[in-house]
């Protein structure tokens, strides 16, 4: 209670001192009256022009300050609106970046599908799976030689990765799923290349195997891509149109994994388009071996001479049959070979038939493999009935045997490049 009395007797002594009573004097007509203004009343009209004074000022400097304040917020609009076009173009960009690489993997994902889509990528034959010495698949890799688990179609395959609306795409705070889908697109990369060496480690399997199969014959694959080179050159042309195979789309190294399996594809391809001139079926269908390829001592004069081919004995009249497709480019009497015939299978192999006794093609004339050519007999230089059997490649005459033993690997791999084409 002090205390209250105490402030109340501050206040009242500041009220006394600051607003004491006040008498005004009013005079009129000679009359003077007296008009007394209480300490209260004083104090209240001091209050309402001090809060009237106040709001004048805050009013006032609003005024004033309002163009300050509209420009202000201006600016800090339009460096709003810049900063969300620079995001929204970001985003853009980044949308079309992802749907170029996109279609990168996609066009990647059509090519892998056709190779492995072929009888040439098959599951290796045993005598073709990949050597001790070369290199392997990379871990992980396993039983995925035949499917990648990506979706493909068109549209399809880009709304899988992208979503299926323009809306959902266009949110620019979503950051989280553009770089889940930049990571689901490099995985896919990666399983791709993953792909791609081993089908350069498969394709090259099967280089090997075709080596394999022709090194009896003393010819390898380098001399049939060189038959390719020069049958090719000899009639091509067209409007130039530059290769430009499978760019990178993430890592470096992922552009030259495809470029060594467009290489070892291309030359597979080549590889087994020269073999579909290689003789590969029986000159007849009974016979028995009188006399080999090379030296021996000549039936006519006892000396010691060169056998070119095969001497095949059996009936007169035993059919002799075309061993490869080709043009028949002799057929007749050629001194002593007596009645033969010659076919050129082209990519430079040759196949010749002597000594028949009747000759059933003309020159010029288209023959199938199986063909029959003509009859066996003893014409020209003989000494009974037989075929005489010569395979020639790029210009030299070669032994037939080795040909005819490797006809049936051979055959396996035409018959593998025949169901490529027809597909």
């Amino acid at each position: 209670m002090t205390g209250q009395r105490t402030i109340l007797s501050k206040f009242h002594a500041w009220r006394g001192k600051y607003f004491p009573e006040r008498q005004l004097f009013l005079r009129s007509e000679g009359r003077v009256r007296f008009l007394t203004i209480g300490s209260y009343t004083q104090l209240a009209m001091a209050s309402v022009a001090t809060v009237a004074l106040m709001w004048g000022a805050v009013t006032s400097y609003a005024w004033f300050t309002r163009d300050l304040t509209l420009e202000q917020k201006n600016r800090t609009i339009s460096s709003m609106s810049a900063q969300y076009e620079a995001l929204s173009s970001d985003f853009s960009a980044l949308e079309l970046e992802v749907e170029r690489r996109a279609q990168q993997l996609e066009e990647r994902q059509k090519f892998l599908e056709e190779v492995i889509g072929t009888p040439e990528a098959a599951p290796l034959t045993t005598e073709q799976q990949p050597r001790e010495n070369a290199p392997t698949a990379p871990e992980g890799n396993e039983g995925r030689s035949t499917s990648m688990n990506v979706p493909l179609g068109g549209p399809s395959f880009l709304e899988g990765l992208l979503g299926t609306g323009s809306a959902q795409a266009a949110v620019p705070t979503n950051s989280d799923r553009r770089k889940n889908l930049l990571a689901r697109l490099q995985q896919m990369e990666e399983r791709q290349r993953q792909l791609a060496d081993r089908l350069v480690d498969q394709t090259n399997s099967q280089m090997a195997h075709i080596d394999d199969v022709l090194q009896p014959t003393k010819i390898n694959k380098d001399d049939l891509l060189r038959q390719q080179d020069e049958t090719s050159a000899s009639a091509m042309g067209g409007p130039y149109m530059p290769e430009t195979g499978f760019e990178p789309v993430f890592a470096e190294e992922d552009g030259s994994s495809f470029a060594r399996l467009l290489d070892a594809r291309l030359r597979l391809e080549m590889v087994t388009n020269v073999l579909n001139s290689f003789p590969v079926g029986k000159p007849a269908e009974s016979y028995y071996l009188s006399s080999r390829f090379g030296r021996r001592k000549d039936p006519f004069k006892e000396t010691w001479a060169r056998h070119s081919g095969l001497d095949l004995a059996g009936w007169p009249g035993t059919a002799i049959y075309a061993t490869a497709p080709g043009i028949v480019v002799r057929a007749g009497a050629f001194g002593p070979y007596g009645q033969m015939v010659e076919i050129d299978h082209g990519n430079g192999f040759r196949t010749r038939y002597g000594h028949m006794r009747k000759v059933r093609v003309k020159i010029g004339e288209v023959v199938d493999l199986g063909t029959q050519v003509g009859d066996m007999g003893k014409t020209g230089r003989a000494t009974d009935t037989h075929l005489h059997y010569e395979v020639w490649f790029d210009g030299k005459v070669r032994d037939p045997m080795p040909y005819l033993k490797a006809a049936n690997d051979v055959r396996k791999i035409q018959g593998r490049h025949e169901e490529t084409s027809e597909q």
